[in-house]
């Protein structure tokens, strides 16, 4: 039983600016809010052949989730999309656009249109918070390495900047500099006033007698000196010293840094390794495989088994802390069922839908990607 909204799609270059749609779906419309789409393209079905559909949903809550849509006809453009749970969680006004990614390398994006999830009296008091979730693997590990090479950068511009500021002379260095060049200018002009083998003519001595005196040049070096538009103040260099310290503090947090060996895991693919089947599963048409890849637990393959058997499994280590629930597709028949991850790395399928033994013999796809977390469940 569904709570459907349809939604036909036009796919065509004219311009438009959006649509609302009057469907609305409840905070408990559990596993049942389902949004069915139909795609054409001049008039007559659009085929869904070779190609990966996306719907990205941006809640009022700013949340934000990219998932696949379930094609239920290829060859008449049908697809559908059940709400999550935790998507029903975020209640209000919800922008939808829908992606077709084909094999070729083309893209196409729907117009976006709006739907509305309303809370329930017993939802009253529910306070969502925000989620940011792509099923998009290559998106994610895109996002991830963008955001350590802007660290990068921004840490090679403040190191530019000290490198800049060690080459600026300190008020104590500019005195230090005056002080020997006057004392070399008194030295030279004692050992020539006072050389007796030359003579010096009336008009000379008049113009050595009118040379700056020491104090006269000391007040143009204490003038040079206090020049604060070409020196640094005491205040300055304190600023400077303290920010040298926080950079030196901030180069050297290896927790807020990356190793050289942690970037190199994070930059390569992903080690796989098969699922251990058990009880009379078997391979479908892609082997089912599984890796951790850095805070991640990634499934992939396709499994032919009996729902409510552990058909496989994978080391303990690997499985999050108290297991976990994940929705999976049924192969062939547009239907959905749960994929069960024990604590202990056991597998199992549950709750097909439909339940239908006859539709269920095409197998289940194990196609997700699994927050991993360390320690207990408290």
């Amino acid at each position: 039983m569904y709570k459907t909204g349809g939604i036909a799609f036009d796919i065509n270059a004219n311009r438009t600016n959006g649509r609302t749609t009057n469907i609305q779906f409840m905070t408990q419309d559990t596993g049942s809010a389902k949004l069915s789409f139909s795609f054409t393209k001049d008039g007559t079905p659009l085929p869904l052949s070779a190609v990966d559909a996306k719907i990205v949903l941006l809640y009022a809550d700013g949340s934000f989730y990219k998932k696949s849509l379930t094609i239920t006809d290829k060859m008449n453009g049908k697809a559908e999309y059940v709400l999550s749970d935790e998507e029903l969680k975020h209640y209000g006004a919800v922008k939808a656009e829908i992606k077709l990614y084909y094999t070729n390398g083309q893209a196409l994006a729907t117009s976006f249109f709006t739907f509305s999830i309303a809370k329930t009296l017993e939802d009253q008091n529910i306070i969502p918070t925000a989620d940011y979730y792509i099923d998009d693997f290559e998106t994610l590990k895109d996002g991830i390495n963008h955001t350590v090479e802007e660290i990068s950068r921004t840490v090679e511009e403040l190191q530019k900047k000290f490198a800049d500021l060690e080459a600026i002379e300190t008020k104590e260095g500019a005195q230090q500099k005056a002080d020997a060049a006057e004392e070399k200018a008194k030295a030279y002009t004692t050992k020539h006033v006072n050389d007796q083998e030359k003579h010096v003519s009336a008009a000379d001595r008049k113009a050595w007698d009118a040379k700056e005196t020491p104090s006269g040049a000391q007040d143009k070096v204490n003038l040079h000196a206090n020049n604060t538009e070409i020196h640094v103040t005491a205040e300055d260099q304190a600023y400077w010293d303290d920010m040298t310290r926080q950079f030196k503090a901030h180069n050297y947090n290896q927790e807020r840094h990356i190793s050289a060996a942690e970037r190199k895991t994070w930059n390569g693919d992903a080690t796989y390794a098969n699922i251990m089947l058990k009880n009379g599963a078997a391979a479908g048409t892609r082997t089912p495989i599984y890796a951790k890849w850095g805070p991640l637990i990634l499934l992939r393959g396709h499994v032919r088994t009996e729902p409510e058997i552990i058909f496989g499994s994978i080391p303990a280590e690997y499985a999050p802390a108290g297991g976990g629930v994940y929705t999976v597709p049924l192969s062939g028949t547009g239907g959905t069922a749960n994929l069960i991850i024990y604590d202990n790395g056991d597998l199992k399928i549950k709750y097909p839908d439909p339940a239908d033994s006859s539709k269920m013999g095409g197998g289940y796809y194990l196609d997700v990607v699994v927050g991993f977390q360390k320690g207990g469940t408290a």
